[in-house]
């Protein structure tokens, strides 16, 4: 599972501050990815760093055919976080 890492310093091209959230989608009954904001490093566990980005959504059910990033699928499998 990649590590986010970050320090705690709002993006200077955009001035996000940086957060970490869970994305939850009570209308479509489901649990979304976590949410990255402010250009959080992730980094997998061998050791691979990813493009810092801006925003980027990771994947928490396991279901995405572009780990460690969300897909989308979680919406197809109503994925539900416990």
């Amino acid at each position: 599972m990649p590590v986010a890492r970050n320090n705690m310093v709002p993006d200077d091209r955009t001035g996000l501050p940086v957060s970490i959230g869970l994305v939850e989608d009570p209308l479509d009954g489901c649990s979304g990815p976590l949410w990255l904001r402010g250009g959080i490093a992730v980094i997998s566990a061998d050791g691979f760093e990813y493009e810092v980005r801006n925003r980027v959504t990771l994947c928490r059910c396991g279901a995405s055919k572009n780990k460690p990033f969300c897909d989308g699928t979680h919406a197809s499998i109503k994925f539900q976080a416990t």
